[in-house]
């Protein structure tokens, strides 16, 4: 069976990533690994700015909007934690509607590369599918960062989604 990562920071490239792998996942009879890495570093604006923010409680959106009022800075690990599993949830019901075999990962704290290419290689996954841009938006370059690393360092084919 091919494994298909895809990490997901729930971002709308993210979310054109999981429909790819959705269809490669049909055609070559695969299974996705769908992995969430604490968002590390974001503020509550950049937070409010996903494209899932909508699906945000009332109470996590009281607790932003007042982060974004008082610049407070980086979100807690907590809250963090709390939006990935708001993450994981959606793209999990996501991938449940295309049919397929997938798996939620455990959601992870390190630098997103380290951990996208370290579970890569754990689970001997032949692709990666991940959105191209995440939740920091650059006009820089056409790749973030993160994902410019991980494709310098996977060992396995990498997609990026736009």
């Amino acid at each position: 069976m091919h494994k298909i990562l895809i990490p997901v920071d729930g971002s709308i490239h993210s979310m054109k990533a999981l429909r790819i792998a959705s269809d490669l996942a049909t055609k070559y009879q695969g299974r996705l690994y769908i992995l969430h890495v604490l968002l590390r570093g974001k503020d509550a604006s950049d937070l409010m700015a996903l494209d899932i923010s909508s699906q945000f409680d009332k109470p996590l959106q009281q607790i932003l909007n007042k982060a974004i009022s008082a610049n407070l800075g980086p979100a807690p690990d907590k809250v963090l934690r709390k939006i990935g599993h708001i993450i994981l949830d959606h793209f999990a019901e996501k991938a449940g509607n295309q049919d397929v075999e997938f798996e939620i990962l455990p959601i992870l704290g390190g630098k997103p590369a380290d951990e996208v290419v370290a579970m890569q290689e754990k689970l001997e996954a032949g692709t990666i599918v991940m959105g191209a841009r995440g939740v920091t938006h650059s006009d820089s370059s056409t790749f973030g960062s993160v994902s410019q690393e991980i494709f310098r360092r996977a060992n396995c084919t990498c997609i990026s989604v736009k």
